[in-house]
């Protein structure tokens, strides 16, 4: 070997700088690899949010928890897809994980208000969800040029600060969230916020452990002798180099999305449009396939509606923008190809983006896709639309008609039954009632809804004022979630059920132990942190065994 360390963790994202801390804290050498030239992954182009039940800040809010109501809950949600042992681990671990965030690095973390995404479920709560505040970029001194910024929430404003100032999802006055003058002081002080405040503060802590960062080094293959992993090989301007390891590899390298032979091979419905980073290729999960790994939950993703403004690009790939507050605003709709709706579009992103795997037998296609989401003008004079503010002229990629019918044509849509779905959503809205989907009926529908309104009218509003606008609908993800199986140590394990000796994975990485399900915001990013820093830990404390 070139050189050697305790431990390497392959990627830089929420789950290996988790890792890493952990690993350090148990006194263990530490390298971390990032394939891109940039720290923070996926997870810092992310909202930042984590889900962890029963942390010890949920009384800031309000909420309170127990081991019980959370293990209830995910339960609920399981469809007999889970591993009630890992459940168990992730609820155990997770309040000591968040505490050693809180104690170990800088970043300041608080509960949101936010509700579980099925929050009538048994065991359902609000208060699970966290988030770090605004973080000092500047503090990561040289290694601030390779701190990964987000395109999806490039201003440091954040779901916290639209808690605080009583915000919803009426985005018409940013002033209403945040003061310009404050603002224009975070941006000039080099404040970061969401999920690049969370890679940043993790990213810093791991500086200052002396925890070794290298970026634009991409790991290839594990080096197994006697049974168990002592190293891998990499590459490394333009080298293959081999590094050794004294105690064990994590795989923290994220999911497989970008790697398209990977999704057909695996993915269970089209997957259109990847959000994440372009990164994602499947290196951690090719390589434990090759050291005899077994592998689970490779089928299911973070699923999310998404939406492209045309000819946005991200590091050489096309842009797709999340669909949020689009969806769950009144005086909007979202339509297959046929013309009708099919989900509720103010429920939460993953389970509708499921909905877009619906295949009609006979067409032998699926019958969802594409979809459209269907506003008139009165929508775009309340509130955002992507990067549309309501003072902003129309922009020419809001496909526009003057009625419904002419809309239809434009988008190669059924004009009656169009019409038809229109009127029938209209007159739900006026009843404040959606008997065909359920809109407005959990509490979560109206979260990102309009506040001014009451009951379910807060997501509920008819499509009635001309002119009428149409975008088209992708089906996104933010990361797919199959990966090596592991035991609670966060060791992975072989097909016949016993340990890969040295070889551990978290996060997308790992084969994820909430199977299909998606339990709140965050709950991507608090599995990553808590089974990062199991990994980390148990990792550090296995001894020199190679």
């Amino acid at each position: 070997m070139s050189e050697s360390f305790d431990i390497v963790v392959v990627g830089s994202g929420a789950a290996g700088l988790s890792a890493a801390l952990a690993a350090r804290a148990g006194g263990a050498s530490v390298l971390v690899l990032e394939a891109s030239d940039k720290f923070g992954g996926t997870t810092a182009m992310s909202g930042g949010v984590a889900w962890v039940p029963n942390h010890h800040l949920m009384g800031d809010v309000g909420a309170s928890d127990s081991r019980e109501q959370a293990l209830t809950y995910l339960e609920s949600l399981s469809l007999g897809k889970t591993d009630r042992a890992l459940l168990e681990t992730y609820v155990d671990e997770g309040p000591g994980v968040i505490r050693f965030i809180a104690d170990e690095t800088p970043l300041a973390l608080h509960a949101l208000k936010f509700p579980d995404y099925h929050p009538e479920f048994p065991g359902g709560n609000f208060g699970r969800s966290l988030m770090p505040d605004v973080f000092d970029a500047r503090t990561l001194g040289d290694q601030r040029p390779r701190l990964r910024t987000s395109p999806h929430f490039p201003v440091p404003i954040s779901l916290l600060d639209m808690e605080r100032a009583g915000a919803d999802g009426v985005l018409s006055d940013m002033d209403a969230i945040l003061p310009t003058e404050q603002l224009m002081d975070r941006m000039a002080n080099d404040m970061v916020a969401s999920g690049t405040a969370l890679a940043a503060g993790l990213l810093k802590a791991a500086i200052d452990k002396g925890v070794e960062l290298r970026s634009g080094v991409r790991a290839r293959g594990l080096i197994v002798e006697n049974g168990g992993v002592t190293g891998l090989t990499v590459e490394q301007g333009g080298d293959t180099v081999r590094i050794g390891t004294r105690r064990g590899v994590i795989l923290a390298s994220g999911g497989f999305e970008r790697n398209a032979a990977l999704v057909n091979d695996f993915i269970r419905g089209p997957l259109e449009a990847p959000v994440g980073a372009t990164t994602n290729q499947g290196d951690g999960l090719l390589m434990a396939m090759e050291a005899g790994a077994a592998i689970g939950n490779m089928s299911e993703a973070w699923w999310i509606p998404v939406m492209q403004i045309p000819g946005e690009e991200y590091e050489g790939t096309p842009f797709f923008r999340l669909a949020t507050n689009e969806r769950a605003m009144p005086g909007a709709i979202m339509v297959n190809r046929a013309g009708k709706r099919f989900v509720n579009e103010a429920h939460n992103y993953n389970d509708i983006g499921r909905a877009f795997h619906s295949f009609d037998p006979v067409k032998f296609d699926f019958e969802n896709l594409p979809a459209w989401m269907i506003l008139h003008q009165p929508r775009l004079d309340r509130s955002a639309w992507l990067t549309r503010f309501p003072s902003d002229p129309i922009p020419n990629w809001l496909i526009s008609a003057p009625t419904i019918s002419e809309l239809a044509a434009k988008i190669d849509v059924d004009a009656d039954a169009l019409e038809a779905t229109v009127a029938r959503f209209n007159g739900f809205a006026e009843q404040g009632v959606d008997p065909d989907f359920h809109r407005g009926e959990s509490a979560y529908d109206l979260f990102h809804g309009d506040s001014a309104c009451e009951g379910a009218k807060q997501t509920l509003g008819p499509i009635d004022q001309p002119p009428f606008y149409a975008m088209r609908v992708y089906s996104g993800t933010l990361g797919t979630k199959g990966g090596p199986k592991t035991n609670a140590r966060a060791e992975v394990l072989n097909v016949r059920g016993g340990v890969i000796p040295g070889l551990y994975a978290a996060g997308n990485a790992m084969a994820g132990i909430t199977g299909m399900a998606y339990p709140g915001a965050g709950g991507t990013l608090g599995p990553a942190l808590v089974f990062g820093h199991i990994a980390g830990r148990n990792a550090a404390t296995s001894g020199n065994r190679f």
